[in-house]
């Protein structure tokens, strides 16, 4: 059973890339509070121990695997059953990306084709697909994962840096195009442990190098720090919010 308040209890979130990580974090969190899932990654496999984690909170959950790297009709499919299946989808989080680290000059054309079809083409057509089902009921909100990355940039994080940033762009024109039915948010979120980066974060010269560059003097945790922001940006308490940044990233963005 649930041990939150219950807050969002009907609501239905759909989390991109829940499978681990951030999505996993934001998906659990969310379940706490009584909303209703539906849970995307690449594997369903991957997907079963959130789904269960998720529905012993008493949540119910609806769990697809989705490649985002695809074309937007594929997307649109995607977004027809997950909307059938749910019954409606109040709250979208697109979270699911892949980041890139490598110089401008070595990135090869496949490899920015790719990076932008996964964090910028699959953002826009999931917003358009859900975007149009949220504006003819009249309500939604949808709330973009980008990077503290796509504000500041950073060295050989150029390729990455341009499609999170995209992202931001993307959001705070839809934010207008879209009010007042439907709000778009973004959360820009900076070093956090994940399955991915978490052994390269364990080498205590690459974690102080980076806790130093922290305002905050530390890395974030998921669970911790961006559980509780899902639940503040899916919620009431951003009802009086839309095309705003959130940097969730220990004050390292300090512009």
């Amino acid at each position: 059973m649930s041990s939150g308040s219950q807050l969002l209890s009907g609501r239905t979130a759909l989390v991109t890339g829940a499978s681990r990580g951030l999505g996993r974090a934001m998906a659990i969190a969310l379940a706490r509070e009584g909303v209703n899932l539906v849970l995307t990654a690449r594997s369903q496999v991957a997907l079963a121990e959130v789904r269960r984690e998720a529905e012993s909170h008493g949540s119910q959950v609806f769990s697809m695997a989705l490649e985002l790297d695809q074309s937007a009709d594929g997307i649109a499919e995607f977004a027809d059953r997950a909307w059938r299946e749910s019954g409606g989808i109040d709250v979208l989080f697109n979270n699911a990306g892949v980041t890139f680290y490598r110089s401008c000059l070595a990135t090869t054309a496949q490899e920015w084709s790719r990076l932008l079809s996964i964090n910028l083409s699959a953002v826009f057509f999931m917003c358009q697909s859900f975007g149009r089902r949220m504006l003819e009921r009249g309500r939604g909100k949808i709330i973009n994962v980008a990077s503290d990355l796509g504000i500041r940039g950073e060295v050989n994080w150029s390729a990455y840096s341009a499609s999170k940033g995209a992202v931001v762009a993307l959001s705070k024109s839809l934010a207008w195009e879209w009010a007042p039915k439907v709000s778009v948010n973004v959360i820009a979120r900076g070093p956090f442990f994940t399955d991915a980066n978490r052994a390269m974060f364990d080498a205590p010269d690459i974690r102080s190098a980076v806790e130093e560059r922290v305002p905050l003097n530390m890395i974030g945790d998921p669970e911790r720090h961006l559980g509780p922001a899902a639940v503040l940006l899916a919620g009431p308490g951003s009802d009086f919010m839309t095309g705003a940044v959130i940097r969730i990233d220990g004050g390292i963005c300090r512009s």
